[in-house]
């Protein structure tokens, strides 16, 4: 009976997949469709417009792809703005898992890459702060950048460990980046742990399916009084929680 199963999953798939990727082009094409007037309009200053269309975008498509999105301790968030929430990477969904577990005022670090694609380039443009790794003046002037976008009141969305993780373990090394920020600035840090999403949407192939990711804070970390020498030591505690909290699901979806 499982390989009667597992026989209609892949015939089912085909058809799924083209739902999904026709549904994902119309809305992605629909928001940008609101947001390029706004921004012609207002600049960077109608992201507080353009960024719930975003978010009504990546509902939609999770709405019409059964997938479910449940945001776990939103409070821990609300209680820390403007503040660093710092995600673990493990899913080509994760960039929509964060724009619906973030609050409003909130804008995105984004590799100059992503710049490139078309429609959703300018999608990122209008709502991140894009850095070039591989100058070190684009990321003094991203770490800038930044710095003022918390003065100015929105948090922050960055990936410590920089790329998606394709490992078998639950994260990969963090950067400094995150946490020199938070520090600079002495706003906390929110860790965010998104599972299932590696369920829903693999890093390994293209195999998309219905299913319920979680995006669950984790309590504000401060760093009021923190100089940069206790960075590492920042970094390492995240990363502890982060971890400890990826391991525990592991458990007990094993167990």
């Amino acid at each position: 009976m499982s390989k009667v199963f597992r026989f209609l999953g892949r015939v089912l798939q085909f058809p799924y997949m083209a739902w999904a990727l026709v549904w994902f082009m119309v809305l992605m094409l629909g928001a940008a469709a609101w947001a390029i007037p706004v921004y012609a309009f207002l600049g960077p200053r109608g992201q507080k417009i353009m960024f719930p269309a975003y978010k009504l975008w990546a509902r939609c498509w999770f709405l019409l792809c059964g997938i479910r999105l449940v945001v776990e301790n939103r409070a821990y968030m609300n209680s820390a703005k403007p503040a660093i929430i710092a995600a673990n990477h493990s899913s080509h969904l994760d960039v929509l898992n964060g724009a619906l577990a973030s609050p409003l005022m909130v804008r995105a670090l984004a590799k100059i890459e992503l710049k490139k694609i078309p429609v959703l380039g300018f999608m990122f443009q209008t709502s991140s702060v894009f850095v070039d790794r591989s100058s070190p003046e684009s990321r003094k002037r991203g770490v800038d950048d930044l710095i003022r976008t918390l003065g100015a009141g929105f948090s922050l969305f960055l990936f410590p460990e920089g790329t998606r993780n394709r490992s078998s373990k639950p994260l990969t090394p963090f950067y400094d980046g995150a946490f020199r920020i938070a520090i600079l600035s002495q706003r906390p840090v929110v860790p965010l742990v998104v599972l299932g999403a590696t369920k829903v949407f693999p890093m390994k192939g293209i195999s998309l399916k219905p299913g319920i990711i979680r995006c669950r804070y984790l309590a504000p970390i401060s760093t009021q009084g923190m100089n940069l020498s206790e960075l590492t030591e920042l970094k390492e505690q995240v990363y502890s929680l982060m971890e400890a909290e990826l391991l525990k699901e592991q458990a007990e979806l094993y167990s």
